[in-house]
């Protein structure tokens, strides 16, 4: 083998190396939101209402999906909500919090920042003391991606 065979095959395997991650889907392994909603929560998507009880606040698009603002409230009385869940669809892992709420909070009200990694629906979903769920769903137009 002489000197240019060995670099013109460094090369290709240099390159090969370099775009072979890139080649697979980002998101292609990953948990789907009906197995994270079954793990986390016990129900499928399709026994949980969307009411709109519970509001949902995010940008209709966001510049990047590393700082997305979300807010979440609801017109019900504290003293009948339980738990707090936010989901994002298409996320590598679609669970992004769980809160647990007593009648010290106050009121239903939340508001952090999250990470989406490509245009999705976020979701809130509220568990009542019932035992029933409700939710509020918006799509969040994600120019570039922040999970990765």
């Amino acid at each position: 083998m002489d000197r240019r065979t060995f670099i013109a095959l460094s090369a290709v395997a240099v390159m090969g190396l370099t775009l072979a991650p890139t080649l697979q889907p980002a998101f292609g392994s990953t948990p789907r939101l009906e197995e994270e909603l079954q793990k986390r929560l016990g129900v499928r998507l399709a026994q949980i209402k969307e009411v709109g009880e519970v509001k949902l606040t995010a940008p209709t698009i966001a510049e990047s999906g590393a700082n997305v603002p979300i807010t979440v409230e609801s017109d019900i009385p504290i003293d009948r909500v339980e738990h707090l869940w936010v989901f994002v669809d298409k996320n590598p892992v679609p669970w992004i919090a769980d809160v647990k709420l007593t009648p010290m909070n106050g009121q239903v009200y939340f508001s952090t920042r999250i990470k989406m990694g490509e245009t999705s629906n976020v979701r809130a979903i509220l568990k009542l003391k019932d035992g029933s769920y409700v939710m509020a769903t918006k799509e969040v137009k994600v120019t570039a991606g922040g999970c990765g």
